[in-house]
């Protein structure tokens, strides 16, 4: 390597994937005048928000909504870019069809609505009216807690924070399902300080929605931004390997042979996939590798792409799973008992289902009259051997689907799955995991990986590391303004000319 390599990379800071993560990173990069390149190694960006195509459909590669729309990050990173607010978020007037379990029940989007639905719900789920005022006491406080005092319930789970508010275990239950929707985790495993602050967004903001265009609008939108400030986006362009030096970062290499020389790298995959895959474990303190090797991700999901001939789901998303009536209460040892039944590779026969209807907010995402289905199943990550085949819960998945719409068989003109193994390749993130730092009392908040790691000039973001809360894409989407914003600093203070940067930025 040449002393002018050293002195000149091609670019301040290449940043690897195009999903949340990648895209605002780049996008602020960018945005602080940093000669910025962002890689994507498909043929689309967007990540877990892609899409494909398909007989007139558009298809998303993950499963999504977003409980925050504009109000979120996703709305302050494309003001603070100029765009304005160019992702306009629709909202339906049901936002769930909670189905399955004894429950069968429509939610409206406002909250008189949904006051008046909750009486029904818990008549249906069998809850005492005795119940009802520790229901209550749990979601005032949810929804009164301050940010220091959920900062200290980072340390507790969901079930030990719902305990000191009811016993009864179908209710606790019932709560830790709902919850698991947030971060792919059981009640026992998710931090109840991360749950309450998302929590208190969905109740006070109401804003769930999705965007018109699909989810890919949203790491459009960031890239549009990116660009529009300077910065280079490739498709194609699969990293294989960082290179790094005495401890420096000098370069990424492309699968295809190339070369690119940057000061700095921000990756996006997991954080064991950057140490062990990207850059090389030798390159690292043990300590941070012991801790890259130990992070524990959430769990993930088989996924069903269901184009209909009409409309058979009226909200937004149905949300339950089968069976639809239940032969023994739905208890916290029953959800235990079914939940290690996963964790062992096990099919148990007890499918959560958690199935947006993006054609219910676009409908010209699909031919006329017609309509999307985007259904998941939870599934154990591929670092777990399956006793069952991976087909099995696939089939198992489009079963459930039948009974709880029974109009589906009849309507449907196809479908397509996806195992794991398919959104892991598509994704990049070797074992598929939904979130690769999962949100527990010990990986959240400062407890976290750091974006910065002990290689000069690696940095991670994304749902692998940095300090920030949120749902999954929004979790992603702050995490990459964060690091954005702490690359610019570090190259300021430590390496670039002042003159090299945009200082009114």
């Amino acid at each position: 390597m040449t002393a002018a390599e050293h002195l000149e990379p091609d670019w301040d800071v290449v940043v690897i994937g195009t999903g949340m993560g990648g895209s605002s990173a780049g996008a602020v990069c960018a945005h602080h005048g940093l000669k910025t390149l962002i890689l994507e190694k498909n043929p689309r960006p967007g990540g877990a928000c892609s899409y494909y195509e398909k007989h007139g459909f558009r298809m998303d590669c993950g499963t999504h909504l977003f409980i925050r729309g504009n109000k979120g990050p996703f709305g302050a990173l494309t003001r603070r870019l100029g765009l304005g607010e160019p992702i306009e978020f629709r909202h339906t007037p049901y936002t769930v069809h909670l189905k399955g379990m004894g429950v069968d029940a429509k939610v409206p989007q406002n909250i008189l609505g949904r006051a008046a639905i909750a009486p029904w719900i818990a008549w249906q789920a069998r809850i005492s009216p005795l119940e009802y005022p520790g229901i209550a006491r749990l979601m005032l406080d949810i929804v009164m807690k301050k940010p220091h005092e959920i900062e200290i319930l980072n340390n507790f789970t969901v079930e030990e924070y719902m305990l000191r508010f009811t016993q009864n275990e179908e209710i606790r239950a019932a709560f830790g399902m709902l919850l698991g929707l947030f971060f792919t985790l059981p009640p026992w495993e998710a931090s109840a300080g991360e749950s309450i602050w998302n929590l208190q967004k969905f109740i006070l903001e109401m804003n769930l929605g999705y965007p018109k265009g699909g989810a890919v609008a949203i790491p459009e939108a960031f890239l549009g931004g990116a660009r529009k400030h300077g910065a280079t986006v490739r498709m194609k362009a699969n990293v294989k390997k960082i290179e790094v030096e005495n401890g420096q970062v000098r370069a990424v290499i492309l699968r295809n042979g190339e070369r690119i020389t940057t000061r700095t790298v921000i990756s996006t995959t997991s954080l064991g996939d950057t140490v062990s895959e990207l850059v090389g474990e030798e390159h690292f303190p043990a300590p941070y590798v012991e801790r890259a090797r130990g992070i524990k991700p959430s769990w993930t999901a088989v996924q069903a792409k269901i184009a209909v001939k009409k409309r058979v789901i009226d909200a937004g998303s149905l949300v339950g799973g089968t069976p639809l009536k239940m032969d023994r209460k739905l208890t916290g040892s029953f959800l235990h008992e079914a939940m290690g039944s996963l964790e062992k590779g096990r099919y148990s026969g007890f499918v959560p289902i958690y199935a947006p209807v993006p054609t219910n907010y676009d409908p010209t995402l699909a031919p006329e009259g017609c309509q999307i289905i985007t259904a998941v199943a939870v599934a154990p990550t591929l670092d777990i051997e399956l006793e069952d085949g991976e087909q099995r819960w696939m089939d198992g998945l489009m079963e459930s689907m039948y009974e709880m719409v029974p109009a589906l068989r009849k309507n449907m003109l196809f479908y397509d799955t996806w195992s794991v193994k398919t959104l892991a390749v598509w994704i990049g993130k070797s074992n598929g995991s939904a979130i690769t730092t999962s949100q527990t009392p010990d990986q959240v908040g400062l407890k976290r990986p750091a974006h910065r790691t002990p290689v000069s000039g690696l940095y991670i973001a994304g749902d692998c590391g940095g300090h920030a809360r949120g749902v999954g894409t929004e979790l992603a989407c702050q995490s990459g303004m964060d690091c954005g914003d702490e690359v610019t600093s570090d190259l300021r203070h430590y390496v670039l000319p002042i003159q090299r940067i945009a200082l009114a930025s």
